[in-house]
């Protein structure tokens, strides 16, 4: 992954404004185009949340519903620890 880490840097800027552009655009480019576009795709979903992948890219997903529901599941998760008094994030284990 270290000798992807500066093409994922230059997809990252160049479409920031368009996550699908940005995804496509690294699984066109070959080379370790899986592993860089998943660390891609979570950058990227981190900076344009839930709605920001266009819905084709998310509509024929094997499992789609099953993956939501544990996402969403995960999420109340850190909520609840987080309004609990908890740190969140790595030091408590996240």
């Amino acid at each position: 992954m270290s000798s992807a880490f500066p093409a994922l840097l230059h997809f990252a800027h160049k479409y920031a404004h368009d996550p699908a552009a940005a995804l496509l655009a690294s699984a066109n480019a070959g080379g370790e185009n899986v592993h860089r576009s998943c660390v891609l795709g979570a950058l990227l979903g981190a900076a344009h949340g839930d709605g920001g992948l266009a819905p084709w890219l998310t509509e024929g997903l094997t499992a789609r519903a099953e993956i939501e529901a544990e996402a969403a599941a995960f999420a109340a998760m850190v909520a609840a620890k987080r309004s609990a008094g908890g740190a969140g994030g790595a030091a408590a284990g996240l």
